[in-house]
């Protein structure tokens, strides 16, 4: 049996839950010391982590501004697309619009209701006014 170096147990008691399993395993075999060995080392098996530490606080979607900020469409450029389909849909645009989600300058018709899939976030959104 090889004797495990201090800074190899050390390392190991700062891992908790299924990191620490793998490494107790690596450990084990690379050290020729049983797990359990290694476990009374380091003073007993990791806490179990709960599950429920992760979970969200709340499960309520985030809340859309009501007014939709228009801005000039003349400040922003929507010549990314060199397509003839692109080209046609810069055509219908008539107003400028920020991505609720992201911030990234959207070009949109003025028809109302309107969902918008932002190419910058993929962020899908519905315009009402």
């Amino acid at each position: 049996m090889t004797q495990v170096p201090a800074e190899v147990l050390q390392a190991l008691a700062r891992m908790s839950g299924y990191e620490r399993t793998l490494e107790v395993d690596r450990i084990s075999a690379q050290y020729g010391v049983s797990s359990a060995w290694l476990e009374q080392q380091l003073g007993g098996p990791a806490p179990a982590v709960d599950p429920n530490t992760f979970a969200p606080t709340t499960k309520e979607a985030p809340e859309l501004p009501a007014t939709t900020n228009i801005l000039n469409q003349q400040s922003f450029r929507f010549e990314y697309d060199p397509s003839a389909e692109a080209a046609e849909r810069r055509q219908s645009v008539q107003q400028a619009i920020l991505c609720p989600a992201c911030g990234v300058a959207l070009g949109i018709p003025a028809i109302r209701p309107i969902k918008v899939t932002c190419p910058q976030c993929l962020q899908e959104s519905t315009f009402q006014a």
